[in-house]
């Protein structure tokens, strides 16, 4: 997917071995108040590492004038069912980069051929489920410390 927007080249891809050290800086750079909500694995270098060399599993990058701006997974953690996370850049939250990212990566599942999506979000995290929801996605139940909701889209 390309897109010009305000002059501005953005694209959505595959993760590449090549993005580990800038994705390790976007991760380990986030506010911190993203980073309670976005802790889906380590970020430390090895992990990095080992996500960018990944065939397992589906890693994208979004591409905002040459700088990793966002990174969405579909990981299926031994299972049929993958699960969604998504982060974006945290100076450009709130631009629109997530909803499009979103979208983006759940209509990558269904190209895939997977038959639903699940995903855990922060009962605090209000603007991320709103973006779910928008794109179809249910609360289906809650996590057993009762901080997190549990949704899911069928595709």
């Amino acid at each position: 997917m390309r897109t010009e927007e305000k002059n501005k080249n953005l694209f959505i891809r595959n993760i590449e071995k090549k993005d580990v050290e800038e994705l390790y800086d976007l991760l380990n750079n986030l506010d911190k108040k993203t980073k309670l909500f976005f802790h889906p694995h380590g970020f430390d270098y090895e992990t990095i590492k080992k996500i960018c060399l990944s065939n397992k599993d589906h890693y994208f990058v979004m591409i905002l004038d040459n700088q990793i701006i966002g990174y969405s997974f579909l990981r299926l953690f031994g299972y049929k069912t993958p699960s969604f996370g998504i982060v974006i850049r945290s100076e450009l939250t709130g631009k629109g980069y997530g909803m499009l990212f979103t979208r983006w990566t759940i209509n990558k599942a269904r190209e895939v051929g997977y038959k639903k999506v699940i995903l855990k979000t922060h009962k605090e995290n209000i603007p991320a489920q709103l973006i779910y929801q928008k794109i179809g996605f249910k609360i289906v139940g809650e996590t057993e410390d009762k901080k997190q909701y549990k949704m899911e889209i069928e595709l």
